[in-house]
C-alpha cells in the first residue's frame, strides 16, 4: 500500500514538472522578440534547454513510469471510459510538447517567434480536461 501511496505522489510531481516546463518554455519563447540577434538567441537556447533537461524530461519520464506502475498496481481495465480518455489527453500533452519544441527550434535557427500562446492556450485546456478526467473518472 505504501508504494502504491508514493507512485501516487511521484506520478503527481511527474505530472507538474512536465506540464510545468512546458509551461515554462512556451512563455519564455512568447516572450522572444522576432529578428533577435544571434547572441540572445544563444541566451534563449541556454535557457530553454535548461528548462526542457531540468524539467520536462525527468517530469515527463517520472510521469509515464509511475502511472505504469500504477495501471499494473491498480489492475486497471483498459475499456475504462476515463482510463481511455486519460490516455488520449496524454497522447495531446506530447503533441504540444512537439509542437513547442518544433516552434522553439524554429527560433533558434530564424529568429522569427512564432504564435506561443495558442500552444499555452492548448496546454491550459489538457491540463484541466486531465484534472476533471482524474477526479471524476467519468
Amino acid at each position: 500500500m505504501i508504494g502504491f501511496q508514493i507512485a501516487v505522489t511521484l506520478h503527481l510531481v511527474g505530472i507538474i514538472s512536465w506540464i510545468g516546463g512546458i509551461a515554462a518554455r512556451l512563455i519564455l519563447l512568447n516572450s522572444a522578440q522576432s529578428g533577435a540577434n544571434e547572441s540572445v538567441r544563444s541566451q534563449f537556447r541556454q535557457l530553454q534547454q535548461g528548462i526542457h533537461r531540468m524539467m520536462e524530461i525527468p517530469g515527463s519520464v517520472i510521469t509515464l513510469l509511475a502511472g505504469g506502475f500504477l495501471i499494473h498496481a491498480a489492475q486497471v481495465n483498459f475499456h475504462l471510459p476515463w482510463f481511455r480518455a486519460k490516455i488520449a489527453l496524454v497522447l495531446g500533452l506530447i503533441v504540444v510538447e512537439l509542437l513547442a519544441s518544433r516552434q522553439i527550434k524554429a527560433f533558434n535557427v530564424s529568429g522569427r517567434a512564432g504564435q506561443a500562446m495558442g500552444l499555452f492556450a492548448s496546454l491550459v485546456v489538457f491540463t484541466l480536461l486531465t484534472l476533471v478526467a482524474v477526479t471524476t473518472k467519468f
